[in-house]
């Protein structure tokens, strides 16, 4: 027969059962329905085989002619598509590398830099970027808006938690920790308690929201594990700390208990962050350093050190977040309101931070019970209380709220720091 190729396959040897059939598809991929692949081979059962797999593939087989002592196997392409879409993947893509660095902020690349408005929910799994078949089933995501999900900061404050990993049984120096007085002990006891639980809920909300969220905002996806990751650290080094040195945990109230799952009860991702991260976990820098300052040893210094850089880096996440959020809707500063002022009055019979607590970081700055030290510690805790209401504000007011606004919020917030 003749017929004119329009590309040329040498398939030597190759048989059925060894490959050549991946061989002619990838050639056959090369061409446009209604051009000619002509399959050079000396394997004999293509004779029988080639006939047979182009009526399978929809393609349709021309015929053969001898040549040179092999065979010319001719295939027309068909219109039948191998994956069921219109669209074309990338090719020839190549991301910025700089000094053996691949950095994830560095893969907005083709495709894959393009963030949808709306992800697609039949879109599921596949990686943003990547052509997906028709017919997808649809995924449970709900938070599908990149005005609700998308971060620009995301991507570069998951570098910085990758690059920052700790380990908790390996680098706090534990064998640094000496015996202490047993009412000192005693405090750092109910403050490590306190912490753990609140670490809790920092960890279980984040892990709530990262199954909701449509995997095309990766880089959410990605830091909000990071975050998970780092509050399991943070909830094992607190626990340890509370059982290594004599003491034990502590007390855990009702009213913390309260107002902890008033956290995990949110159903709105940006409120949840809005509550989580901007007031509560902003709270926390504040109690952190102050234990830190005031630690009577190493560890607990260090944990607190240590624990804090992680806490301060979740707090950039949830600021620019729900900045970005509010400059995409102004309207969703009064739903954040509306969030404070709910959840106050959810909580408005709560009695208050945990007495024990309280009486902690009393014992805590004063370095024991000497009633002489006493009202130091005392100074130190209202200095605290203060400096939270202080820093809640700037942090209200550096995502868009007034100075009233930013008061109000602030005080409304939970007596629980978190």
């Amino acid at each position: 027969m003749e017929a004119r190729a329009d590309l040329v396959c040498d398939s030597g040897h190759l048989s059925s059962s060894g490959g050549l059939f991946i061989l002619i598809a990838r050639m056959l991929d090369r061409l446009l329905p209604g051009q000619v692949l002509e399959v050079l081979s000396s394997e004999p059962s293509l004779a029988h085989d080639l006939p047979a797999w182009a009526r399978l593939t929809a393609n349709r087989f021309l015929g053969s002619a001898k040549n040179n002592g092999r065979t010319s196997y001719f295939i027309e392409k068909g219109r039948a598509k191998r994956i069921l879409t219109g669209e074309s993947a990338d090719w020839g893509q190549k991301a910025a590398i700089a000094d053996d660095n691949f950095d994830t902020r560095a893969w907005l690349v083709g495709r894959a830099a393009v963030i949808p408005e709306r992800a697609e929910p039949s879109h599921g799994f596949a990686p943003r970027g990547a052509v997906v078949e028709e017919g997808a089933p649809a995924f449970p995501f709900d938070v599908l808006e990149a005005s609700h999900a998308w971060s620009e900061s995301a991507a570069e404050l998951y570098e910085q938690a990758t690059a920052a990993y700790w380990d908790g049984s390996r680098d706090i120096p534990w064998s640094k920790l000496e015996p202490i007085d047993a009412e000192l002990e005693r405090a750092v006891c109910q403050l490590m308690t306190f912490l753990a639980e609140n670490e809790y809920s920092a960890l279980y909300v984040p892990a709530k929201w990262i199954a909701r969220i449509h995997p095309h905002f990766a880089e959410t996806v990605l830091f909000l594990s990071t975050q998970v990751s780092d509050e399991a650290r943070h909830i094992e080094v607190f626990i340890k700390r509370a059982l290594a040195n004599g003491g034990g945990l502590q007390f855990s109230t009702a009213s913390t208990q309260a107002s902890l799952k008033s956290l995990l009860d949110q159903e709105d991702f940006l409120q949840a962050s809005f509550l989580l991260s901007v007031l509560g976990e902003g709270t926390f820098l504040d109690l952190l350093k102050y234990i830190e300052a005031y630690s009577p040893e190493p560890v607990t210094r260090e944990i607190a050190r240590r624990t804090r850089i992680d806490e301060s880096r979740h707090v950039h996440f949830a600021l620019t977040h729900i900045r970005h959020a509010l400059s995409r809707d102004a309207k969703l500063k009064q739903k954040l309101r509306r969030a404070v002022l709910d959840r106050a009055s959810v909580l408005s019979e709560v009695k208050g931070l945990n007495p024990l607590v309280e009486e902690s970081l009393v014992i805590l700055a004063s370095g024991g019970l000497l009633p002489e030290r006493l009202p130091e510690g005392v100074n130190a805790r209202s200095e605290l209380y203060a400096v939270m209401h202080e820093n809640r504000i700037k942090r209200l007011a550096a995502v868009g709220f007034d100075e009233r606004e930013a008061e109000e919020l602030s005080e409304l917030h939970t007596p629980n720091f978190m």
